[in-house]
C-alpha cells in the first residue's frame, strides 16, 4: 500500500514541478519585455510613472488576451474538442480585447518617455495599428505556449510511462507474493494442533513452514529466481502438505533444472487452491513436472470434483500468471474420465548465459 501512496505523492510533486516551471518561463518573459521595450528605450530616469505606464499599463491588454487564451480557450474549448468555439472566441476576443485596448490606452495610459505622441491618431488608426501589434505579440505568445506544451507533454509521457510500470511492477509484486489467507489460517491451525501432541513431525513442520514463508518474503520481490530454489521450495511445500492427512501429494520432475530461471512463487501459488479444500476423506493429488530447454510443463491430477471455490480460484490464477507472462503461458483445468480434475500449465523459463 506504500507504494501506491508514494507513487501518488510523486505524481503531486511532477505537477508542481511543472507548474513552477510554467510560471518561471513566464516571468523570464516579462522581464526580457520590460528591459527590451521599456528600460533600454527610455531616454531619462527609470521611474515608477515610466514603468506603470510603458510597461503595466502599455501591456495590460494584451496581457490579458493571451492569458484568457492559454487559461481557459485551450483547455476548456481545445483541448476537449470545441474547436469552431474556440476560434469564434479567440477572433471574438482579438477584436474586442483590441478595441478595448484603444479606450484603455487613451483614457488611462500617458506615454512620455520614450514615446512622444506627436499628434492624435483617429480610433480607427489605433485600432488598425493595434491590430497588427496584438497579432505579432499573440503569435509569439503562441509560439512560446506551443513549445511549453509540447516540453510539458514529453514530459508529461515519460513520467506517465514510468509511473505506469512502477504500478505494474507493484502489482506484479503483490501477484507474486500473495498467499491465501486461508491456506495460513489452516496452516497455522495444524501446526497448533500438531504442538498441543508431542509428535516428532510437528518440529519439522515448523521449520518447514518457516522456510516456506521465508523463501516468500525474500525472493518474491525479485523479477527472477533460479529454477532449482523454486523446486526446493516446492518440494518443501509438498513435504508440508505430507503433515495434512486429508491431501496426498504424489510429486514428480523430469528434465534438467540447472542455469534456468522463472518467476517466483509460480508453482507454488498453484498448489495453494487444493490445501484450502475440505475433505472427508483423503484424496491424492498428483503433480508431473517436465522441464524442457525453454519451458516448463506442469500438469495436475486431483483425484476428486472440483468445488465450485478451486474453480474461481484457478480462474483468478489464470488471469495472474497472464499478467505476468502475457501470452506465453497457457493454462486450463478442465474435468477429464473417472472424474478426475486435470489442471495444465506452461510457463517460459530464462536460460542463464554461463
Amino acid at each position: 500500500m506504500s507504494n501506491f501512496v508514494q507513487l501518488e505523492i510523486d505524481e503531486r510533486n511532477k505537477w508542481v514541478y511543472f507548474n513552477k516551471y510554467r510560471w518561471v518561463a513566464h516571468v523570464v518573459y516579462w522581464i526580457f519585455v520590460l528591459i527590451v521595450s521599456t528600460i533600454m528605450p527610455a531616454k531619462g530616469p527609470i521611474t515608477f510613472s515610466l514603468i506603470l505606464n510603458h510597461f503595466f499599463l502599455a501591456n495590460v491588454m494584451i496581457a490579458s488576451f493571451f492569458y484568457l487564451y492559454c487559461l481557459v480557450l485551450i483547455p476548456y474549448f481545445f483541448k476537449r474538442n470545441k474547436y469552431l468555439q474556440f476560434w469564434l472566441l479567440v477572433i471574438s476576443g482579438y477584436l474586442i480585447i483590441t478595441a478595448a485596448d484603444v479606450f484603455f490606452g487613451r483614457a488611462f495610459v500617458h506615454l512620455k518617455d520614450p514615446v512622444m505622441l506627436e499628434k492624435d491618431h483617429s480610433f480607427l488608426a489605433d485600432y488598425i495599428e493595434n491590430l497588427y501589434g496584438f497579432l505579432y505579440n499573440f503569435l509569439f505568445f503562441a509560439i512560446m505556449l506551443f513549445f511549453m506544451e509540447k516540453n510539458e507533454e514529453n514530459s508529461t509521457l515519460m513520467e506517465l510511462e514510468k509511473e505506469k510500470k512502477e504500478i505494474e511492477q507493484v502489482k506484479l509484486d503483490f501477484l507474486k507474493t500473495n498467499i491465501s489467507p486461508d491456506f495460513i489460517l489452516r496452516s497455522l491451525h495444524q501446526l497448533k494442533e500438531s504442538a498441543k501432541i508431542p509428535e516428532e513431525s510437528t518440529p519439522e513442520a515448523i521449520l518447514t513452514f518457516s522456510d516456506l514463508l521465508r523463501y516468500r518474503l525474500y525472493r518474491g520481490r525479485q523479477t527472477q529466481t533460479p529454477l532449482k530454489e523454486e523446486l526446493s521450495a516446492f518440494s518443501s511445500f509438498v513435504h508440508f502438505i505430507g503433515f495434512d492427512q486429508q491431501l496426498k501429494v504424489v510429486f514428480h520432475v523430469q528434465g534438467d533444472a540447472e542455469n534456468k530461471k522463472l518467476a517466483p512463487l509460480a508453482l507454488i501459488n498453484l498448489l495453494e487452491p487444493f490445501c484450502k479444500i475440505p475433505n472427508p476423506e483423503p484424496v491424492v493429488l498428483e503433480i508431473m513436472l517436465l522441464i524442457e530447454a525453454n519451458e516448463l510443463l506442469m500438469e495436475m491430477n486431483y483425484a476428486a470434483n472440483a468445488t465450485p471455490q478451486l474453480l474461481t480460484d484457478l480462474e483468478a490464477y489464470k488471469e495472474n500468471y497472464v499478467q505476468l507472462y502475457g501470452d506465453s503461458v497457457k493454462f486450463q483445468f478442465e474435468r477429464s474420465q473417472n472424474d478426475v480434475f486435470n489442471v495444465r500449465l506452461s510457463l517460459p523459463l530464462v536460460t542463464i548465459a554461463l
